[in-house]
């Protein structure tokens, strides 16, 4: 199966959208914007980690999706997530939290690409962890593209399939 672009897909084409559990549902985007949300957490303490805190401003309304494809900061924090809530992304079945988005190696806004896609009631919550001996006011920028579909009744004979979440089988 051919890896899908989501910066290339447009108005018209469908989707089969495989949510957390395996219930599928089908779509026709109906709209395509671009997604460059900043998004400023509480300062955080030399040495300390924030609770792992929903990003609600990533939970998209009825009739659309959300694809980020990268996530950059200008702080030297490290960023774990999960999504949905309960569920670790980027570790692995022995180290689930292992999974770390920036370290302090990183050049500053040089985020790294990923693929995240964000359905209704499914939004990411990231954990940030201050390493250094400063307190830091960490921003992050959500960079990617919201679709608006319409639900299909049928199955479409042609469609692009995307999971919301990370691996549950």
């Amino acid at each position: 199966m051919a890896r899908i672009k989501p910066e290339e897909l447009e108005v018209g084409d469908n989707l089969e959208v495989v949510f957390i559990g395996g219930q599928k549902k089908y779509y026709t985007i109906t709209g395509v914007d671009d997604i460059f949300y900043r998004d400023e957490h509480s300062a955080l303490s030399a040495g300390s980690t924030e609770s792992y805190t929903e990003i609600s401003e990533l939970d998209p309304p009825t009739g659309q999706l959300y694809w980020i494809g990268r996530i950059e900061t200008e702080s030297n924090v490290k960023i774990y997530l999960k999504q949905p809530a309960a569920t670790n992304r980027w570790g692995t079945n022995k180290a689930p939290e292992g999974g770390m988005l920036i370290s302090d190696s990183t050049p500053i806004l040089a985020g790294r690409k990923i693929s995240l896609w964000i359905a209704e009631n499914y939004p990411p919550s990231v954990q940030l962890k201050n390493d250094t001996n400063v307190t830091i006011t960490p921003v992050l920028y959500w960079i990617g593209k919201r679709f608006a579909v319409k639900e299909l009744k049928e199955t479409p004979s042609v469609y692009k399939t995307v999971k919301i979440g990370g691996i549950t089988e």
